[in-house]
């Protein structure tokens, strides 16, 4: 085939590149043609997000009819994506002020029913709607470990993002809690979701109160061990704002 004679506009067009400004060497995002010759310019993640938005949408509504199918009165199930969408908000303005990453906290509408517990953690995750009237959820990019207790029962969840499998991931951060505890059992298991029930035996001395003030603290020390957890004396600001945070 024949080649544009240098100097032509066809070599120069095909010589011409956008460009736009990086970050350690890699482009900071992605430009989005709205097929009028005009676009606009996405960040870095951008596309990730929005997938990962998508799935999580899925699961909320998902658990969502799980729960409903399982009997539970309407208020409570509202309640629980409530404390959900309250909690993740909460946190995801957490990890904008500080890079928090990881993050353990008690929750009290499941009362350590599974299907309740998984309900709340996608109400976490899913995303910010811009057009609720009160922001909820948003904390997906926050691996988190749930920690729930009923009467009898105790139950938790941790999930980790893909991306953040590589320093923790849940099903370690879930068996080191219950390795300290000594008792529980694994329900389901993965790097990035991983949930357990503890039934409480009052004569072995286990308590659901008692219990998740011991998980919470062993789910921290777990942090802690893989340099996850911001330490207010480790780190190099005047202030870790996890510090400050209710866990």
């Amino acid at each position: 085939s024949a080649k544009s004679p240098p100097g032509s506009k066809s070599s120069k067009m095909a010589a011409f590149t956008i460009q736009f400004p990086t970050v350690d060497n890699l482009e900071a995002g992605q430009w989005s043609p709205n097929g009028t010759g005009n676009g606009h310019h996405n960040e870095v993640g951008f596309a990730e997000r929005k997938a990962a938005g998508a799935q999580t949408a899925i699961l909320l509504k998902k658990a969502l009819e799980t729960a409903k199918a399982a009997g539970y009165h309407d208020k409570l199930v509202s309640a629980t994506v409530k404390e959900g969408g309250k909690k993740g908000i909460e946190i995801s303005g957490a990890a904008d002020m500080g890079g928090l990453e990881f993050f353990c906290t008690q929750v009290a509408q499941p009362a350590a029913r599974m299907d309740l517990l998984e309900l709340l953690m996608h109400a976490m995750n899913k995303e910010i709607d811009p057009e609720e009237e009160e922001s909820k959820g948003g904390s997906g990019e926050v691996g988190k470990l749930l920690l729930s207790d009923g009467q009898k029962d105790f139950a938790m969840i941790a999930y980790v993002p893909e991306d953040k499998v590589a320093k923790v991931k849940a099903g370690e951060w879930v068996q080191s809690v219950i390795a300290k505890l000594g008792f529980g059992a694994v329900v389901t298991s993965s790097d990035t979701w991983c949930s357990a029930m503890c039934p409480c035996d009052p004569e072995k001395g286990h308590f659901p109160l008692k219990i998740k003030d011991e998980a919470l603290q062993a789910g921290i020390n777990y942090l802690k061990e893989k340099g996850a957890f911001p330490d207010k004396d480790e780190s190099d600001d005047d202030e870790c704002y996890s510090n400050e945070f209710e866990w």
